[in-house]
């Protein structure tokens, strides 16, 4: 245990150190640890060579750990802006932070603070924690003035915050929806695609998303769309194409 000996400091030192050299793959998770209480851990377990003289000294035990300074007033789940990677936190893989807790517990009233290993880059793909969420703003067609905010993972797909959504508003299962990206123009977009992620549908920091649900009678509020086989997703297609298009699309096929 933590306040044991220097054999167990040893040891935690030892397992800390290795893990922080944990490789980043994507999908995995990590959690974020102030940096204050973690410069407080590594004296009381000797953890740099050079800064051994407290090791196992009850005067700088750390006691549980505390994120508070993470933390926007009042949030429990909201970081503040601009934290810095090393400075003002330090990242921990999950079987870091478990031993961590086993060791120290977490304060009273704190949520641990979990982030998901994502990729970046167009051509050159590298992994990276993502410590920022995107906020999204979820709303009801027949109520877009109640608006329920919740942070995703730009990893998470349109059919994870399908199923976000209808938990909110208490959608029934069997009951068919749409979703909707809705812009400042008051123009809407279907985001038809259950399997994109967050980065793949371009959705940004602070974007409004409506969900649409199907009438009884097998109309849609925001207009028609094209039929749907049994068993299909839950996700409407593109609005049939206009007689017009359809038209000189055969045309041109008969002039070939």
């Amino acid at each position: 245990m933590a306040e044991g000996g220097a054999a167990d400091l040893e040891t935690q030192r030892t397992d800390v150190a290795a893990l922080l050299k944990t490789a980043l793959r994507k999908g995995d998770t990590w959690y974020l640890v102030d940096s204050r209480w973690f410069k407080q851990w590594k004296k009381y377990v000797g953890f740099d060579s050079w800064d051994k003289y407290q090791m196992g000294d009850q005067n700088v035990y750390p006691g549980p750990i505390d994120n508070s300074g993470l933390l926007k007033d009042g949030d429990s789940q909201s970081l503040k802006e601009h934290l810095i990677d090393e400075l003002d936190y330090i990242l921990l893989p999950t079987e870091g932070w478990n031993r961590l807790v086993s060791w120290y517990t977490l304060m009273e009233g704190q949520e641990p603070i979990a982030r998901k290993v994502v990729e970046q880059g167009m051509f050159v793909k590298h992994c990276k924690v993502e410590v920022y969420l995107t906020e999204l703003k979820l709303c009801e067609n027949g109520n877009m003035n109640n608006v329920v905010t919740r942070r995703f993972s730009k990893a998470d797909t349109i059919d994870t915050i399908e199923k976000e959504i209808r938990k909110i508003f208490n959608i029934p299962g069997e009951k068919e929806t749409r979703l909707w990206n809705k812009y400042m123009s008051n123009t809407f977009e279907p985001l038809n695609k259950p399997d994109s992620t967050i980065q793949d549908a371009g959705l940004y920091q602070g974007q409004v998303l409506v969900i649409e649900q199907k009438n009884e009678d097998g109309t849609w509020p925001r207009g028609s769309s094209t039929p749907k086989s049994p068993g299909a997703s839950n996700f409407s297609t593109l609005p049939k194409i206009s007689p017009s298009l359809s038209n000189n699309y055969n045309n041109m096929n008969n002039r070939n």
